[in-house]
């Protein structure tokens, strides 16, 4: 999938999972170093996911800027955030600001206390990574960027395809998603990496997604999505068909789960 192709119901469906596969333990960290009032950039903000999970983490009530090159995501996420406040009056942000930005050309200069990011890191290349490292740098602000998928995925019960198709997948993953070749699954670690470069302390958590057998609407995204993007890098596309077949037929009886592997990753100016 590209970064053009997030649909808001695509974010809608995999909300639970994401939020249930957060390391809080990183949330938690973040909160206590942050002021009283702080303002936080939510980079690539989709429908607002990743600032709706956090705020409640924060000691006091907060300040945001939510970021997305999509307008259309962006007046989702107005909606599901004012939505949200209303039902957490406690959370409610003291200000949002939405800003319409093409995250490719440049990154925002609104200042800020704290950056994060939610399914993002493994979608660009290697040298907006470098730019993003550069940008935080020259901020020294802290920075939480949640699920960055890692190449970790379990179907269950194995079926003997798998992993054949899993790494026609990941070679898709690596390919260039509207920023150029991407890291994909090495993204995490590629950031750590920058970061620690230059002077932050960073830890990582891993996050995965459960999804089980009951979730099947979910599930047959997974499969739908996987054997496309499979089919794109698999060199005999009957193997990809087999695949996909067999597991709409699993997903149907209700007889697999999967776990889709992933890290969050907090890393705070030294």
């Amino acid at each position: 999938m590209s970064t053009e192709g997030f649909s808001p119901d695509w974010l809608r469906m995999r909300e639970p999972f994401d939020h249930s596969a957060r390391a809080s333990s990183l949330a938690l960290r973040l909160a206590d170093v942050l002021p009283p009032g702080a303002s936080l950039m939510d980079l690539g903000c989709g429908r607002g996911s990743n600032t709706r999970y956090v705020a409640p983490f924060l000691a006091e009530r907060s300040y945001w800027c939510l970021v997305d090159h999509d307008a259309r995501l962006l007046d989702c996420a107005e909606v599901a955030v004012a939505e949200w406040a209303a039902r957490h009056p406690e959370h409610a942000p003291l200000g949002v600001t939405m800003r319409q930005l093409d995250l490719r050309a440049s990154l925002p200069e609104e200042p800020c206390d704290a950056v994060i990011t939610q399914a993002v890191l493994d979608l660009v290349s290697d040298a907006w990574l470098v730019s993003l490292a550069d940008w935080l740098q020259e901020r020294q602000v802290p920075f939480l960027a949640a699920l960055t998928v890692d190449g970790r995925v379990a179907w269950a019960p194995v079926h003997s395809l798998d992993a054949e198709v899993q790494a026609a997948f990941r070679a898709h993953q690596r390919l260039d998603r509207g920023f150029g070749p991407s890291p994909g699954p090495a993204a995490a670690g590629r950031m750590v990496e920058l970061l620690e470069q230059r002077g932050f302390q960073v830890w990582t958590e891993r996050a995965d997604w459960v999804v089980p057998p009951e979730s099947t609407e979910m599930l047959r995204f997974m499969v739908d999505g996987t054997a496309e993007a499979a089919g794109v890098t698999h060199p005999d596309p009957a193997i990809v068909r087999a695949w996909h077949s067999q597991r709409m037929a699993d997903v149907a009886a209700a007889r697999v789960a999967l776990r889709v592997g992933h890290l969050d990753l907090l890393a705070l100016p030294g």
